[in-house]
């Protein structure tokens, strides 16, 4: 499609290109402090050189938690800048599947929080660098400053050779194929990143509050791609997130479900406490498991703006379906494809197409989806129905959703 362009480009080019257009501009917002797209894209740079110059191997990969903090976006570009492979961690995952993870994906690196990265360094055959995002490193962990002083430097080159090269790993669950992984390329990111922004109406003068418990990189990246401004706020308060909307007049806000169940049955929602005017904001999305229509209805009569919902494999790296301003909140509602993408539902033993209202296997296909699918068409394990106007709706999920 004509709004897909620029696609054989590197990943870790979405944010250089950011900060070349936006340069002074806040990309990323905590309580600590503001990074502005110039200053993401320096740190993106710094990890960059860090992990070039403490490689032992160049086809290593690097474990990345999502954590909602400013530090994942710089690794996330930053380590695809280095020219090795990033591993999607979530930031809850146990010390096993942090194992497992490293092992199969072969990690010189990994980057986690500091309890975490305290546990895996202790263990045999661990990354070579075990980086604590968050402390002073302890237990053979490396605290993160070390590694970004090690990282001085020019501006990096991209390591970027081939647009359909995997840029990035995630292991998603599947209903009969069990643990499987999704190798998404440069394309594929690039692709879901314009995507992302065109289906959520992303521009640059977005101010976007995230207030999940990890930091979807399908988001990330629609955000950089659009200049869009992000406001991370951790407090799991479930009012913490609207008061920062209120206070600086956010455009979109991201939640989870069961934290925005919570928000519902909180008595300051009761009495509109915490809540911003409509304003600017132009719309609530929840990410992850289904909402309870009750719960969307609740908080869309409250606020006065739509309460969206999509649908992503894996719910993490890439999204394919978003619902538009004006949809009706319905139980397991999707949305309509983004831009791009097609979607059938399939028999889940003969693969037939099944008719609309009809129950089956969800399977996409789009510029998202990684190549080496049957006919282009990715298999998700997932049961779902369309109905008359193409829009799916979801039954079971088997895939995983942080949220």
């Amino acid at each position: 499609m004509a709004v897909l362009r620029h696609l054989d480009r590197p990943l870790d080019g979405l944010l250089r290109r950011a900060a070349e257009r936006y340069g002074d501009r806040p990309a990323v917002t905590t309580p600590a402090g503001t990074l502005t797209f110039a200053a993401l894209d320096r740190e993106a740079d710094r990890i960059a050189h860090g992990i070039r110059r403490t490689a032992r191997r160049s086809d290593g990969a690097v474990v990345a938690a999502c954590t909602l903090d400013a530090v994942f976006p710089a690794v996330y570009f930053g380590a695809v800048r280095s020219g090795l492979v990033l591993a999607l961690a979530d930031p809850a995952a146990g010390p096993g599947a942090l194992r497992d993870l490293c092992a199969r994906a072969g990690a010189g690196f990994a980057f986690l929080p500091a309890p975490a990265a305290e546990r895996l360094a202790g263990e045999p055959g661990c990354p070579h660098t075990v980086v604590a995002t968050d402390g002073p490193g302890g237990g053979g962990s490396v605290p993160l400053k070390v590694l970004l002083d090690a990282g001085t430097g020019p501006v990096l080159p991209s390591a970027f050779t081939d647009a359909g090269a995997v840029a990035c790993v995630q292991r998603v669950a599947h209903a009969t194929a069990g643990v499987r992984e999704l190798r998404l390329s440069h394309r594929n990111l690039l692709a879901n990143a314009a995507q992302t922004a065109i289906a959520h109406r992303l521009d640059a003068d977005s101010l976007v509050v995230n207030h999940m418990q990890a930091y979807h990189p399908s988001l990330l990246a629609a955000a950089v791609h659009a200049g869009a401004e992000q406001v991370l706020v951790a407090d799991p308060d479930p009012c913490a997130g609207m008061t920062v909307s209120r206070s600086l007049g956010a455009t979109h806000y991201y939640g989870f479900p069961a934290r925005l169940a919570r928000l519902t049955d909180d008595e300051r929602f009761a009495d509109h406490g915490a809540l911003p005017p409509a304003g600017r904001l132009r719309a609530l999305f929840s990410d992850g498991t289904a909402l309870e229509p009750g719960i969307a209805r609740r908080l869309r009569d409250t606020l006065g703006v739509p309460v969206l919902q999509g649908y992503g494999v894996g719910g993490l790296a890439a999204l394919s379906h978003a619902q538009a301003p004006g949809s009706l909140p319905e139980r397991g509602a999707a949305g309509a494809p983004l831009p791009g993408t097609e979607c059938r539902v399939v028999d889940p033993v003969s693969g037939v197409p099944a008719p609309v209202w009809t129950d089956g296997e969800v399977e996409i296909r789009g510029p998202q989806v990684p190549s080496g699918h049957p006919d282009g068409w990715l298999a998700t394990g997932d049961r779902g129905y369309l109905d008359l106007d193409g829009e799916l709706h979801l039954v079971t999920r088997k895939t995983p959703a942080y949220a």
